[in-house]
């Protein structure tokens, strides 16, 4: 690989960097920034609200009624299974290859020695 190339490809992951950890930081302080306006804003109600609390209302209870679980079905067995049997062993094939032409020295005939 080029030189320019390999500085090529380290700016590039630099530019990536700084993008993402700029994007985390405009996040962050955009993020803050909405939860300190509320903050703000209750600061500067009046103080001229009744602080006593009203009677707090209360709900009437609700009923959930929940159907129960369906019992399972039965599964009868009425026969086994068979047993498995033995796996046959593979076929068996012989292969006959023809000796040598010649003598019994193996040789295919040659001059006398």
């Amino acid at each position: 690989m080029n030189s320019i190339h390999r500085v090529g490809v380290t700016v590039a992951s630099f530019a990536t960097v700084a993008a993402v950890a700029g994007a985390f930081v405009a996040q962050g302080y955009l993020g803050a920034r909405s939860s300190v306006a509320p903050v703000a804003v209750q600061a500067t109600v009046p103080a001229t609200a009744d602080p006593t609390p009203g009677p707090t209302p209360t709900l009437a209870p609700e009923t959930v009624y929940i159907n129960p679980m369906p019992t399972p079905a039965v599964i009868h067995v009425s026969a086994p299974a068979k047993k498995a049997s033995k796996p046959k062993p593979p076929p068996v094939v012989h292969v006959v290859v023809p000796g040598p032409t010649g003598g019994d020295d193996g040789g295919g005939g040659g001059g006398d020695n």
